[in-house]
């Protein structure tokens, strides 16, 4: 059986139903993280441009 390229195409715009609102859930994560990190006053390690760095949280903001 032969595949043509609209099929692959279809194949490839499905999309796996665990990992429709990963990036939602990831940048939820990464905010409740800053938010721990600013009430511990610790660091937050990040990955920017190919380069690993603390991140620290702005500790002037009064805890809630």
């Amino acid at each position: 059986m032969k595949t043509n390229k609209s099929d692959l195409d279809n194949q490839n715009q499905k999309r796996d139903p665990d990992l429709a609102n990963a990036e939602i859930a990831m940048k939820r994560a990464a905010i409740k993280a800053r938010e721990l990190a600013r009430k511990t006053r610790t660091a937050i390690v990040v990955m920017e441009n190919e380069m690993i760095r603390e991140e620290y949280p702005d500790h002037t903001l009064s805890d809630r």
